[in-house]
């Protein structure tokens, strides 16, 4: 007779929130690689010296026109640190939006200010950056919320919790071994009852699993 044994946690129940936690890292990803781009760009309009212009057209950071001037490239600087605000210090999500709408018109602009023979070099990275500012500002127009802060939340509640879990554990379960802990050592007889088995035998030696079920 087959057991029967009861599923506590079904693995495909798992893939929504796996793949929600996985938008949100991506969300985070793009805000913070957009932000950089957009701070690296500004600089180096500003000193242009830095970066070889061969570099910079092959990474996508170089400028054309009235967006390589002063204003322009602190547009930029400040558009990237906007973004990054949630990171340091908090923001309200309308300012996130702007800053995400500001960078997208912004870099949209400097695209098109771009001469045709020189969009070749550099374009995946500028495509990057442009397609990153459209989802960040995007996903904050549907969630409500922008995506940094709503994933420092998310990872300093489960951080929190975590933390009260081991509370409660030593306070209520103190016999239990806690995590880290030395299994406590046991002994077991063979189905025949002849032959003793002690897990302390396999230590340091071979990975042990224990397997309870009912065969009844």
């Amino acid at each position: 007779m087959k057991p029967n044994y009861e599923t506590v946690v079904d693995t495909w129940e798992l893939l929504p929130l796996a793949f929600a936690m996985g938008i949100h890292a991506l969300i985070i990803a793009l805000q913070i690689g957009l932000a950089t781009f957009l701070v690296i760009s500004g600089a180096l309009a500003l000193r242009p010296s830095i970066v070889p212009p061969a570099w910079q057209r092959s990474l996508g950071l170089s400028v054309e026109g009235a967006q390589s001037s002063r204003g322009a490239a602190l547009l930029r600087i400040g558009l990237g640190v906007l973004l990054l605000l949630p990171l340091l210090v908090g923001a309200p999500t309308l300012v996130s939006l702007l800053a995400g709408l500001g960078a997208f018109a912004v870099l949209l602009i400097g695209e098109r200010a771009i001469p045709a023979e020189s969009r070749r070099r550099g374009r995946l990275a500028r495509g990057a950056a442009l397609l990153a500012a459209a989802v960040v500002a995007l996903f904050i127009v549907w969630e409500g919320e922008d995506g940094l802060a709503l994933g420092i939340a998310l990872s300093t509640n489960m951080q929190e919790w975590r933390v009260r879990e081991l509370e409660w554990q030593h306070e209520n379960d103190v016999e239990a071994p806690k995590v880290g802990d030395l299994a406590p050592d046991f002994e077991l007889h063979d189905p025949n009852g002849e032959t003793a088995v002690r897990l302390s035998d396999y230590r340091d030696q071979r990975p042990v699993v224990l397997v309870f079920g009912s065969y009844t």
